[in-house]
């Protein structure tokens, strides 16, 4: 049990704002934790951040204390010398969904994306508020797509030092398919067949395979053309740079009204000999089941071997509708290009057709989300990309502590490894913030998370 009474008289006598707030309460004693979130709902983050210091020396491992100290230099934007009481506190209380949210803030607002996503991901964990999950989801996504852009920059700048040798055997990448036929309405099937073949690809084991947004944000910064289609000479260079020692490269064309041809083939990233080779033709009517086929011939031609549960998930059909599809296909070129107004209304249009397009539901959420994060106060034209800065951050999450324990524990919720820092603290004159990496669609400022 901490001494509050103790804490208390040392705190009312560093700051008469405290001696103030003390008067205005109603309560006759109230704790030196009610006090210190008084003071920062109204903003004195100076006082918060002396007190603090002063009360760690005696408790240094307060989580509590650890925890107001960490908000109190986020809001005055040390956004760095924050992480270090905020991950303490959380190696003393790792349930408390508050830390967790600003800890995730700070490793944003520093540009550490990996360790924002993770602890973003673990909010979702640990908090009680539904609606507030879809926004930090959707954020995670965005955020996942900036760490994709800064890695395709910096594979383009480390290029000459990239070795072949060292890519994992294992590793496939599935390029854009191109539309060789007549029928412009098609277009949207070169990243929707993409998707597919990913999609499916990843439910087997013992294959790594290149997300698409990797694939997308190489392409963005090598200036590809809106096609985004990669030729012959040019696939080995994109093998190496995404680090698969496999590409996957196809086309397709309408035969007739009805009737599709699929052809597809995979190529050595070193060697650049074709390794495996496909077609399938068909009606529009069984795409779906066409593209399964491809893919069994394709992994029957690598000698790639796959277990009965996994043929089983890779004959699942996400839909059966190829108009649906062609409207996702759609949705998710609208998606790439920040155009999440646009990508929304396809993505409804695919699960008005097929009301069972999980994938599709899936899209209408991710890119109303994306929108309210990224849309900005001015009207962009609806022909321009959408710009990613808003004038006013997202409403802030609601604080569940008060009904965490309704949260089942989960056994990975510990498996962050703690790096190894002192409780003490130490203020430098400014703030720790690195530059800002040059992103092509940067998000708003880290919204203000919960009080």
């Amino acid at each position: 049990m901490k001494n509050e009474n103790k804490y208390i008289a040392h705190y009312l006598n560093s700051s008469c704002l405290f001696s103030l707030l003390i008067i205005g309460l109603n309560s006759c004693a109230p704790t030196i934790y009610e006090i210190t979130q008084k003071q920062l709902e109204t903003g004195n983050n100076s006082s918060v951040i002396e007190e603090m210091k002063k009360q760690l020396t005696e408790s240094p491992k307060d989580a509590d204390f650890l925890k107001y100290l960490g908000i109190a230099l986020y809001n005055k934007k040390y956004y760095g010398e924050a992480i270090t009481p905020l991950q303490n506190s959380y190696k003393f209380e790792p349930s408390d969904d508050i830390t967790v949210y600003y800890l995730a803030a700070c490793y944003e607002a520093t540009f550490e994306f990996p360790k924002a996503i993770q602890f973003y991901k673990r909010y979702m964990d640990l908090t009680v508020f539904g609606e507030y999950k879809d926004l930090v989801d959707a954020r995670i996504k965005l955020l996942y797509k900036s760490q994709m852009e800064i890695e395709a920059k910096k594979a383009l700048i480390e290029e000459s030092r990239l070795e072949v040798d060292k890519i994992p055997s294992n590793s496939i990448a599935v390029l854009y398919f191109e539309n060789l036929g007549t029928n412009l309405e098609m277009n949207p099937l070169q990243k929707g067949l993409a998707e597919m073949i990913i999609t499916d690809l990843s439910k087997i084991k013992s294959l790594r395979v290149v997300e698409r947004i990797r694939l997308q944000k190489l392409m963005e910064e090598m200036n590809f053309g809106e096609s985004g289609i990669v030729d012959d000479k040019t696939a080995s260079r994109f093998g190496k740079l995404l680090g698969a020692n496999r590409l996957v490269k196809g086309s397709f064309f309408d035969i007739t009204a009805d009737e599709v041809k699929i052809d597809a083939f995979v190529t050595r990233t070193k060697s650049g000999e074709i390794d495996a080779t496909s077609e399938v033709s068909g009606s529009t009517n069984n795409f779906f089941k066409m593209e399964k086929e491809l893919v069994f011939n394709l992994l029957k031609e690598m000698n790639i071997p796959i277990s009965n549960e996994e043929r089983e998930a890779i004959l699942m059909l996400p839909t059966e509708n190829y108009f649906a599809f062609l409207q996702f296909s759609q949705g998710l070129d609208y998606e790439d290009r920040g155009q999440y107004i646009q990508a929304s209304q396809s993505y409804s249009i695919a699960v008005q057709s097929d009301p069972n397009f999980n994938q599709a539901k899936v899209g209408v959420s991710r890119s109303n989300n994306s929108n309210k994060l990224t849309s900005s106060s001015s009207s962009s034209s609806s022909g321009s990309k959408s710009s990613g800065v808003t004038s006013q951050p997202i409403a802030a999450p609601p604080s569940s502590i008060d009904v965490k324990q309704t949260i089942s524990s989960s056994n990975d919720r510990n498996s962050f490894s703690q790096t190894q820092i002192g409780t003490g603290f130490q203020p430098s004159t400014g703030s720790l913030t690195p530059q800002a990496p040059t992103l092509t669609s940067p998000l708003p400022e880290p919204p203000r998370p919960p009080n």
